[in-house]
């Protein structure tokens, strides 16, 4: 038996196959583009999303013979959105998570709703990542295609509604688009009643792991797949990457280290505060009915030491780049906000920086104090999160970033805390798959993610310089409201 793992990103989707051993036995990508322009869109073709969807599938399937699929799950990005009619045609792209079209109506929204208020419901604080938002500026913006609109669906219930379904989402995933009570487990009344919307416009929220429906037997031919193959809930590409890398103990989380860098926990209680809100730290469900996360991130990750590469690395290699660095930190201050930055800030438009620069400046103290930045960025949404009562003792580190050991030790230092990495590549693909086969057989599906390997290396702090970057986080809180400061007062003038 094997079960499928399929994750719809933001550059393209991919499925794996994995047997009940959680052995990868292949799998298929596709590759997408994001559509942009300088009003702020961010879009995907959900027409084209679904067909390669459906190519992933199929050739993914097409590996196996005689180890057909089971069940099958997905994990998707948070928030993307798609309006269809009522014959479920889609109308428009979906907007995703980075389209910044919606910002006037973020404030206009909570003003009258009440910040407080829609924190409680929802365990989110606005943003115009989130669906609330993008469905009010569809509905002001686009009203031809708004008075046709009869359902709004994120991926994962999308790719359900192309596999013959009635369509259902996890609640990690009902839990990014800031319309569902995360207390109560159902589309929030209040929310949607301020929309003039009623739940008929939305999938059924389900608990990771839930059993969503059956794929119709001429749709699973079509794809290569045997009959009577479960569709199981999946949920937010975060939380189920979490769940592959291993994270079902509480305090325990994910360190994603790839283009955005991300620290996804797991806790056993509900955790709602000011402390939370007011640096817009969510707390909504995880992957294990009855468990719950946070994402804390910087937008700003291995994207950074790219640019570095291509603009500034002279033909070196990411490898040749980090040997460079000096051994100690370096004696420059860094801001990571190259692109908008993630948690706490959800600030938009205060630029990187870089201070200290002398004529002794190296390349590689340069490159050190980019990277520094990102990992003390990281640690700060950390000791927040400690500070409002979320307590994190380890941190389990999947991604291209934790493949040079250098770059990881780093981190480490930074944060303060051992660093465990593990060889699982596909880690969203793989908690998909887990979800499914524990829907399956009936196993909870803890039981079946500790099958998962232990880790590669355990990276711990190296005392003398982690007693360094104590010092230096300080300054690191103080340079970013004196860098804030500055660009306000010289480029945002009213």
């Amino acid at each position: 038996m094997s079960y499928l793992g399929i994750d719809i990103g933001t550059s393209g989707v991919k499925a794996v196959l994995f047997n009940e051993d959680g052995e990868n036995l292949g799998g298929a990508y596709r590759p997408y583009s994001l559509k942009t322009d300088e009003s702020g869109a961010a879009e995907l073709d959900s027409s084209l999303v679904m067909k390669l969807a459906c190519e992933v599938i199929a050739e993914a399937a097409s590996h196996v013979s005689g180890d057909p699929v089971k069940a099958l799950c997905v994990s998707s990005q948070g928030e993307a959105v798609t309006p269809l009619g009522t014959d479920g045609e889609y109308l428009a792209n979906a907007m995703v998570s980075s389209d910044r079209r919606p910002a006037p109506f973020v404030d206009l929204f909570t003003e009258q709703f009440g910040l407080e208020k829609l924190y409680r419901i929802t365990g989110h604080t606005p943003s115009t990542l989130f669906t609330l938002f993008k469905i009010l500026w569809m509905k002001e913006k686009r009203p031809d295609i708004w008075k046709k609109t009869r359902r709004l669906y994120c991926f994962e219930d999308l790719l359900h509604q192309r596999l013959g379904m009635s369509p259902a989402m996890g609640w990690s995933l009902a839990g990014r688009t800031m319309l569902f009570d995360v207390t109560k487990h159902s589309w929030s009344p209040e929310i949607l009643d301020a929309l003039e919307l009623d739940e008929s416009f939305f999938a059924r929220p389900l608990p990771s792991g839930s059993v969503a429906g059956i794929i119709p037997d001429k749709i699973a031919a079509a794809l290569g797949l045997p009959s009577g193959v479960k569709v199981v809930c999946g949920g937010h590409d975060q939380i189920i990457g979490a769940l592959g890398a291993g994270v079902t103990e509480e305090s325990t989380a994910m360190y994603a280290a790839g283009t955005v860098e991300c620290i996804c926990p797991v806790f056993s209680t509900l955790t709602l505060n000011s402390q939370l809100c007011k640096r817009n730290l969510c707390s909504y469900d995880y992957a294990i009915e009855g468990k719950y996360s946070s994402v804390a991130y910087s937008l700003t990750g291995s994207n950074l030491f790219q640019y570095f590469k291509e603009e500034l690395g002279g033909g070196r290699s990411y490898a040749e780049l980090l040997n460079e660095m000096p051994s100690t930190p370096s004696k420059l201050l860094a801001l990571p906000y190259f692109t908008p930055s993630g948690t706490p800030y959800f600030d938009g438009t205060t630029p990187g920086a870089i201070f200290g620069l002398r004529l002794t400046s190296s390349r590689g103290e340069i490159l050190k104090a980019l990277l520094e930045s990102v990992a003390l960025e990281m640690r700060l949404n950390l000791s927040i999160m400690e500070e409002a009562g979320m307590k994190i003792n380890r941190l389990i580190a999947t991604g291209g970033g934790v493949r040079d050991r250098m770059a990881v030790q780093l981190k480490a230092d930074v944060i303060g805390k051992t660093i465990e990495t593990i060889d699982v590549r596909e880690a969203g693909c793989l908690g998909a798959a887990r979800l499914a086969q524990s829907a399956d057989l009936g196993i909870p599906v803890m039981k079946l993610v500790r099958r998962e390997r232990k880790p590669e290396n355990e990276i711990h702090p190296s005392f003398d310089t982690a007693s360094a970057y104590e010092d230096k986080f300080l300054q690191y809180k103080i340079f970013y409201s004196e860098i804030k400061n500055i660009s306000d007062r010289l480029w945002r003038r009213s």
